[in-house]
């Protein structure tokens, strides 16, 4: 949701930033619609002035009651009929409002799409290998551990059965990856729901303009998280925080659900772009002069954990024709894939500014002086595991079609060292 008091002041900031992202300008659309809404409530009071006036004359009897009755009653009509104006532009707007993105931020460079990304950094080198590496699907299930035939039976395309050692090392990564975010960088770790109301999606943003990609249930008009964002950003919908608490980190473990529904034709074979994934997130509710620094903490935080696994990363600052929706400045990490020959995104971290705390009316109060204020609110991936796990398994791998297990590892995969068939070496 938008600050109007932002949009009547700066309209060319407003739809610059849309122009940027690829919309039609729409600020005096807007700015009429608040005016109207303005003038109905306004005359309302005016209305409702007159007729306390005239109701007060019942007490002194020097006019004629049934007239002042009359009258009264017109007004009361008037009034009720200003008041269902008032109401309908006051929708009117919140309709609009809810169907436009994030103002981008002065720092994100203008771009038609993906192709227009910057990279703004690279650490890691590239493996050489002494042959072609296989890509992970190839590995997996020559292993026997993955199973597509039996996923395929069970729930149709894009879901996959991991089992064995690939198992084990998809639950090892889920807790290295909390300990990393937890005891190195000071998040607290949450267990949250995976089905969420249509209130927390409309809060972060997913609804209602991208319900098609969206799970939702038949009980309770409940929803499948697309991220665990969704419910991490909703622990303070509708509060109020305590300045002196900020700012609030969280991190979780959840799956995560997706329709997929612009990407048809798109990695429908293997861990790539699943229905179903399992994802560590990241969420920081933040001072607002905080906010960026609170996003370099969450890519130091996901960087840290690259390093430890030794695989190649790349940064990309993601220009104004690729940025997501809720989003005001995204960075994403894309991690080398050699069974791909290329980078692949593993985690998107953004600031997405007020945007999302305006939207479940989220506040900060600072008790010592009475000021609310919006914070603002950032997200991140940390990380995808079925992506990481596809970068362990091509980068790790031997000729023989073995998998090296990163060292990093070891302990949370009860000693394992290399994945040979299934079975612990």
């Amino acid at each position: 949701m938008h600050d109007i008091k932002f949009i009547k002041k700066n309209p060319l900031v407003f739809d610059d930033s849309l122009k940027k992202r690829n919309l039609p300008p729409c600020s005096s659309k807007i700015v009429k619609i608040h005016n109207e809404y303005l003038e109905h409530l306004n005359l309302k009071q005016k209305l409702l002035e007159e007729k306390n006036s005239l109701s007060k004359s019942f007490a002194n009897k020097k006019d004629n009651v049934d007239n002042i009755k009359k009258l009264v009653h017109e007004l009361k009509t008037k009034i009720d009929n200003l008041n269902d104006l008032a109401t309908l532009k006051l929708k009117e707007l919140n309709e609009l409002m809810l169907f436009l993105p994030n103002i981008l931020s002065k720092n994100v460079p203008n771009g038609e799409s993906e192709k227009d990304n910057k990279i703004i950094k690279e650490h890691g080198e590239i493996k050489n290998f002494n042959f072609k590496p296989k890509n992970h699907l190839e590995l997996a299930e020559n292993l026997g551990l993955l199973d597509y035939k039996k996923a395929i039976k069970i729930s149709g395309s894009r879901f996959s059965i991991l089992k064995s050692d690939l198992a084990k090392l998809h639950r090892g990564l889920i807790n290295f990856l909390l300990d990393n975010n937890s005891l190195e960088f000071g998040f607290e770790e949450y267990v949250v729901p995976e089905l969420v109301k249509s209130e927390a999606l409309e809060g972060t943003g997913q609804l209602p303009k991208f319900e098609e990609d969206l799970f939702k249930t038949n009980f309770n008009n409940l929803y499948l998280i697309p991220t665990s964002e969704v419910p991490l950003t909703n622990l303070n919908r509708d509060s109020i925080i305590n300045k002196k608490d900020m700012p609030l980190k969280y991190t979780t473990f959840t799956n995560c659900f997706r329709a997929e529904a612009g990407a048809s034709g798109s990695d429908t074979k293997g861990l790539m772009r699943e229905h179903q994934f399992g994802k560590v997130e990241l969420v920081t509710i933040s001072e607002p002069d905080k906010s960026e620094a609170e996003l370099n903490n969450m890519i130091s935080c996901v960087e840290n954990i690259l390093k430890k696994l030794s695989i190649p990363y790349r940064i990309v600052e993601l220009c104004s024709g690729d940025i997501g929706f809720s989003s005001s400045y995204t960075l994403d990490i894309e991690i080398w894939m050699p069974g791909q020959n290329k980078y692949r995104e593993v985690s998107s971290c953004s600031n997405c500014t007020d945007f999302q705390s305006r939207r479940m009316k989220m506040r900060i109060k600072n008790y010592e002086n009475g000021e609310i204020y919006y914070p603002h609110t950032l997200n991140g991936s940390s990380l995808a595991i079925g992506r990481l796990l596809i970068s362990i398994l091509e980068n790790y791998q031997n000729e023989d079609g073995t998998i090296k297990i990163p060292p990093i590892l070891k302990d949370y995969t009860n000693g394992l060292s290399i994945i040979s068939n299934g079975k612990k070496i």
